[in-house]
């Protein structure tokens, strides 16, 4: 069944790795899943490389994870049919289909997908017209390969109807729960109860940017504050002012964690007027570490390769991933 493909795809992807031959990188995938970009943006290192294994679904990124098992798990197909969810298979480097969520009733508006404790569990966002928005969420039964439903979320504030919402939510697993988090609150999922729970916030909390929401051990970084969740405290970060590049001040922050320490990767952006509509340029990437010690933000002054610059013009709807690539596989797609 499918559960034993998950078993054997951890086993070929993961435990069969040679020692010695990862390295942890950063990792963006093309919108249509037949490429992805590895960095080591300290050593100046960058491959671009084929994937294999996107021919037979529809690829269109929902949602994207790695998990402790150094698994990158993606959700992909449209928002208001059926979701698929894949595995990159580091040996082969492919795209392998794990399993194949139920539908819902309705057009889900975002779909997350986190880890925890081993399981991964899937978050949809479902904003209905005229009724209460609420949050769904599943489960996966890897033993069973089923999908349980868990305790839903639900929200006083009526929906929209559509696709059209640009409010910042995110989901991210952190200490052992998953946390949803949206512009003006946030609440946290227990697995062993099953139950939601309501964050108090500080009063001036605000959150625009959810590609700025990453956890490093117990810590949420959100913005310009961090959220301890085992203290259940708050403390503001330095302020992250990215270099003049843009002319016309248009950029976009995405955090991801290397080796322990957040990093912002930032896309310059220039907004060109042809005809009746906008043609949106890349003008530079940025990639910066935050120094909690010295509480200052340092530009690792990346070079990108030309042609990384070009492929990478288009806005990225995912977050960078963070995983431990096998180096071997990735050069040999690349002589391919």
């Amino acid at each position: 069944g499918s559960s034993q493909v998950i078993r054997n795809v951890v086993q070929r992807g993961t435990s069969k790795l040679r020692l010695g031959m990862t390295q942890e990188m950063v990792v963006l995938i093309s919108e249509s899943g037949d490429e992805i970009f590895c960095m080591n943006p300290k050593q100046g290192q960058y491959i671009r490389c084929p994937v294999k294994g996107t021919s037979n679904v529809h690829f269109n990124i929902q949602a994207m994870t790695v998990t402790s098992n150094n698994d990158i798990y993606i959700l992909v197909g449209e928002y208001w049919t059926r979701l698929t969810l894949l595995v990159y298979n580091h040996l082969e480097n492919v795209w392998e289909q794990q399993s194949s969520l139920p539908e819902v009733d309705g057009d889900l508006d975002e779909n997350f997908i986190v880890e925890v404790g081993g399981h991964l569990y899937h978050l949809g966002f479902y904003s209905p017209e005229d009724l209460n928005e609420f949050l769904l969420m599943r489960k996966y039964d890897n033993r069973r390969d089923q999908w349980l439903e868990c305790s839903q979320l639900q929200f006083p504030t009526i929906g929209h109807g559509g696709l059209g919402s640009v409010e910042a939510r995110h989901a991210v697993s952190c200490g052992g729960q998953i946390y949803f988090i949206r512009e003006t609150e946030w609440h946290r999922y227990n697995p062993t109860d099953n139950q939601w729970y309501k964050i108090t916030l500080p009063n001036t909390y605000e959150c625009y940017n959810s590609y700025a929401i990453v956890a490093i051990e117990t810590e949420i970084f959100c913005d310009d504050v961090m959220y301890d969740t085992s203290s259940d405290t708050w403390c503001d970060l330095p302020e992250f002012t990215p270099s003049a590049i843009s002319t016309n001040g248009a950029f976009v922050c995405r955090c991801f964690v290397r080796e322990g320490q957040l990093h912002t990767l930032v896309h310059h952006r220039l907004d060109m007027r042809v005809g009746d509509h906008f043609a949106r340029r890349v003008q530079a990437f940025q990639i910066c570490v935050l120094d909690r010690s010295e509480g200052t933000w340092t530009d690792l002054k990346v070079t990108l390769p030309v042609d990384w610059k070009e492929n990478l013009s288009g806005d990225f709807d995912e977050f960078p991933c963070v995983a431990r690539m096998y180096l071997p596989s990735l050069t040999a797609s690349v002589a391919d």
